[in-house]
């Protein structure tokens, strides 16, 4: 073996080189004989132009070096001595610390840590590090220090990297390391490290199981995914994170984690279980006098009840008890001071009292400034400030303040902020066109960077806004259509009045000004039910304009009185709004249809009572909607239509031989929008009722699917040019919370290649994940090939894998490609990954790493691109250690974990499955059959060990006999067991 230089250090050290040194041992036994971390090892071996690849360097190229040339063991980079066991009587003398750290009783804790330090009485290192992880804790936890934790523990991490600690204290000096590195300080973050200290503490935790290191491992982990702005990581972590959290049993720390899974709630779009739970917290956190906690998620709550368009008061009662509590708690000004500021400032703002939101601003900054972090946490509020009060200067100069971040916490996402605050500017200038353009730019960086999704909203929202503004029509349109796609996934109240304000502005260039008006009042009742006056104020005066280009005798009056309420609040009047250009004169059917009789309210009584029938199915809502309105407008020819993102319709019921003369879009309150069509000549009042009734339909779908009867068809394929990205997971049936969530991380994996491992029962529906990813993919349009590797016997692997040669063997009388070239540029799906024989998992592995095959036969190999998706049943860490499964490959697949809960822990599913297998085997040209009220109770008293397999079986079973029913009951179920 060819010997690295000495003097190169890393120069030198090539994968192959390191393979060869660790032989047959594994990641972990090699990186504990050179004390480094199995994820070092890992970052070796990957090819060099790899981004998280790394190369030996200093003491341990030197041990590296010694091994390569005398055939030895190398000398360890630490000496480990003898673990020095925790004596007895120290261990009681540390824990009644310990006891008040669980019931947050910092200072109690404190003072009798520091006490037992200061005496001498804890002689071995094993004592003395676990006093001050103690003291680390508490100023991390209880005050929000950082950086005083970091020096508290500094000093013992070297014991840990000796070995002389025992193992139960190095594993909470590592995990007490890892959440240090991953605080919001940007002198300490560093997620590789923090990743690394993980790393080392999950070996620990194979011998000494403790539910609370897991927890603090698992919260680490969502805490980088979060500062990393990375929503995929956050919401994989959050997973982990809630089941570590079932077996802790400290309630301070299962506080926190509850703090983690919140932030994950409101991330994910489940707006009220996020407020619900930071108000919870915040009440735990309360009674137990856990200062820190209280004010942080107080803090939250504010932002949370903000965005639900609360009164500006309560936010600014819930900010100045955040304050009280953290100066009672001695707290440091950290990163709640931020999220705290932030909110108050967008309350005063709401007030227009922009002097104070800009002082509050500023001290924010000072904060940020302090901690070395990415200011882009502020932006959309100061922005706001900026624009409302026509300070465009103030704009530029914030994007180029964001531009000019060279930091190493989210310098890319904030860059996308730049792009965003730069956009305002534009439009502030009333440079449309260049406006719209450069949110689009904002938020599909936003996607790249991990879909952070405050970002997208933003700039969904103003795009929309400046498309119109620009008078583009169409591209308003489709920008508002994904608008109210992304509203009804992440709701806000506040955002949909704003997005009320732009749609109105929408209809005024369609000449529809009686919509606009009834648009812009509604948006007014919100904001001035809300007390935002700023937005009040501002709706007011668009009311006003308004009313004179459709020549309203007291527009004069009206629109004086506004600009003067303008300029009272320290608002800009636009002396030149784009309203003014796009007047047009109403339709003639308009104004045939003025003294056209009406057919009134009462007309909607029977039609509200035929949509509030509780317990119907999506498909039987639909089918209801479409009858009462052909009711109330005979002839009109009514159809219902669902939207993709680009307004591209699918007919779901009705007439389409006709064109739609009238049509109304709604959603159904999960993510897709549908939209109710007519035909034909209306009363004046036709299109309000159409309106009404599509509400309420959409309501009607919405509670069909939270409790279960809803049933979301397969959208149908579209076409390559389709921005998938906004469309909901085909073929998903996701009733339950647990598959609504994994939903969403299907689709924020949309733009990935990263390697996929789905994990889950048989039966779970683990193909179907598979399915959807590739899908939702950009190589949607490119090949899906599924292997199954437990159906292919052992000695035909290789060659169905990675193809072969005529004449490569006995039997071999044609080329064939094998499954991976087969799924070149598409994706390939490698079902019960644990089944694959362990001579040919180092030729996937090359593969997996090098995006390459050697088919039997050939002399070189062939480059592939394929994205991976494998499954599994079996537990491959278990496989692992029993030397059935390579560890390199099975980190290798570990890119990204997906579990699919089994049926029994998503009880919600069962219905909507069993409503979707029903109609997916009804026989073409027959009504689906109904599930009686005694199915339905027998659907979901069953355990469902077999899962999603199991449970279509049954529906398949009810449905083969004969006569074919018109209701399914539980005789006809023949459930076993």
């Amino acid at each position: 073996m060819e010997l690295p230089e000495a003097k190169g250090e890393s120069a030198g050290w090539e994968p192959e080189t390191i393979r060869a040194l660790r032989g047959e041992q594994s990641r972990a036994a090699f990186a504990r004989l050179l004390g480094v971390t199995p994820l070092t090892v890992y970052r070796w071996e990957l090819p060099s132009e790899a981004p998280q690849a790394r190369r030996p360097r200093g003491r341990v190229a030197v041990a590296l070096r010694q091994l390569a040339a005398r055939g030895e063991a190398p000398t360890p980079v630490v000496s480990a001595s003898q673990r020095q066991e925790l004596h007895p009587e120290e261990l009681a003398r540390i824990l009644p610390s310990v006891t008040h750290l669980t019931r947050a009783e910092w200072r109690a804790a404190e003072e009798e840590l520091l006490s037992l330090l200061a005496s001498g009485l804890l002689r071995t290192p094993g004592a003395r590090a676990m006093a001050a992880v103690g003291l680390a804790y508490l100023q991390r936890w209880g005050r929000e220090d950082s950086r005083g934790a970091f020096t508290t523990l500094l000093p013992h991490l070297a014991f840990a990297d000796a070995g002389i600690l025992p193992e139960e204290v190095e594993l909470r000096v590592l995990a007490m390391a890892a959440n240090l590195y991953a605080s919001p300080d940007g002198k300490l973050f560093d997620a590789n490290k923090s990743a690394a200290y993980v790393a080392r503490a999950e070996a620990l935790l194979a011998n000494h199981d403790d539910p609370e290191v897991r927890c603090q491992l698992r919260m680490a982990e969502v805490a980088c995914g979060f500062y990393l702005g990375e929503a995929e990581r956050i919401t994989h972590g959050s997973g982990r994170l809630e089941d570590a959290l079932v077996r802790v049993k400290d309630p301070a720390l299962r506080l926190l984690a509850e703090d983690a899974c919140a932030h994950e709630a409101a991330l994910r779009g489940e707006a009220t279980l996020a407020t619900r739970r930071f108000r919870e917290v915040a009440q735990g956190a309360a009674r137990m006098g856990y200062a820190f906690l209280e004010a942080r998620n107080l803090a939250f709550l504010a932002q949370r009840r903000l965005d639900e368009a609360c009164e500006p008061s309560e936010a600014l009662q819930l900010v100045r008890r955040a304050r009280e509590a953290a100066y009672g708690g001695r707290m440091v000004r950290g990163f709640s001071f931020i999220f705290a500021a932030r909110a108050e400032a967008e309350a005063l703002l709401r007030l227009a009292r922009f002097a104070e939101a800009e002082a509050v601003l500023d001290e924010a900054d000072a904060v940020v400034e302090e901690l070395r972090w990415t200011p882009l946490y502020l932006t959309v509020t100061r922005a706001r400030l900026y624009l409302l009060s026509g300070r465009a200067p103030g704009l530029r100069k914030l994007a180029r303040h964001l531009a000019a971040y060279d930091g190493t916490i989210q310098r890319a996402l904030t860059g996308a902020y730049a792009q965003f605050a730069e956009s305002l500017g534009d439009l502030a200038e009333g440079n449309a066109h260049r406006a719209a353009e450069g949110f689009a730019a904002a938020g599909q960086r936003a996607m790249e960077l991990g879909g952070w999704p405050y970002l997208r909203r933003e700039c969904l929202l103003y795009e929309t806004y400046a498309r119109v503004y620009a008078c583009q029509r169409d591209e308003g349109l489709v920008l508002l259509r994904r608008a109210r796609a992304f509203l009804e996934r992440m709701p806000s109240a506040w955002h949909s009045a704003l997005l009320h304000r732009f749609e109105a502005l929408l209809h005024v260039l369609d000449g529809r000004t009686a919509e606009a008006r009834s648009l812009l009042e509604a948006a007014l009742g919100t904001f001035s039910l809300t007390g935002d006056l700023c937005m009040s104020v501002y709706t007011r005066h668009l009311l006003a304009l308004l009313a004179r280009m459709e020549g309203d005798p007291a527009a004069g009056e009206l629109l004086a009185a506004s600009e003067a309420e303008l300029r009272r609040v320290g608002m800009v009047v636009h002396p030149q709004h784009f309203v003014h250009h796009v007047a047009r004169e109403p339709h003639a059917a308009a104004r045939e249809a003025e003294g056209a009789p009406r057919l009134g309210a009462e007309a909607l009584v029977v039609p509200f009572e035929r949509l509030s029938v509780r317990g119907m199915g999506a498909p039987l809502i639909q089918r209801e909607l479409l009858a009462v309105v052909e009711g109330l407008f005979p002839h009109g020819a009514p159809r219902l239509e669902e939207l993709d993102s680009q307004g591209r319709a699918t007919p779901l019921g009705g007439d389409t031989s006709m064109p739609a003369t009238e049509a109304v879009e709604f959603g159904d309150g999960c993510g897709r929008r549908l939209r109710l069509g007519v035909a034909g000549h209306l009363p004046p009042d036709g299109r309000a009722l159409l309106t009404a009734l599509s509400r309420l339909g959409g309501f009607a779908l919405e509670v069909a699917t939270l409790r279960g009867f809803a049933q979301v068809d397969v959208p149908a394929l579209v076409s390559e040019d389709t921005d998938v990205r906004d469309a909901d997971v085909p073929g998903f049936i996701a009733a339950s919370s647990a598959m609504r969530r994994l939903r969403s991380e299907l689709a924020s994996l949309s733009s990935s290649r990263a390697t996929v491992i789905v994990t889950g029962e048989s039966g779970s529906g683990k193909e179907v994940v598979a399915r959807a990813l590739h899908a939702l993919s950009t190589r949607s349009q490119r090949p899906y090939v599924a292997f199954n590797c437990a159906a292919v016997p052992r000695d035909l692997f290789e060659g169905q894998l990675f193809g072969y040669r005529r004449g490569a063997y006995t039997g071999a009388a044609t080329d064939h490609p094998g499954v991976i070239r087969a799924a070149h540029g598409g994706t390939l799906f490698l079902d019960e990954i644990g089944e694959l024989p362990l001579e040919v998992q180092p030729k996937l592995l090359r593969f997996l790493e090098n995006g390459e095959v050697f088919p039997l036969g050939e002399m070189r190999p062939v480059e592939v691109d394929v994205r991976v998706v494998a499954a599994t049943h079996r537990d491959l860490g278990q496989l692992v250690r029993e030397g059935r499964f390579r560890e390199d490959l099975y980190y290798r697949l570990q890119v990204v974990p997906v579990r699919v809960p089994p049926l029994r822990e998503r009880r919600e599913d069962v219905v909507a499955l069993a409503r979707h297998f029903v109609q997916q085997l009804t026989p073409e040209g027959m009504e689906p059959p109904q599930l009686g009220p005694d199915a339905i109770a027998a659907l979901m008293s069953h355990p469902w060990p077999g899962n999603v397999r199991e449970l279509r079986n049954v529906i398949e079973r009810s449905m083969a006999y004969g006569p074919f029913p018109a209701v399914l009951g539980a005789e006809q179920m023949r459930i076993a067991g």
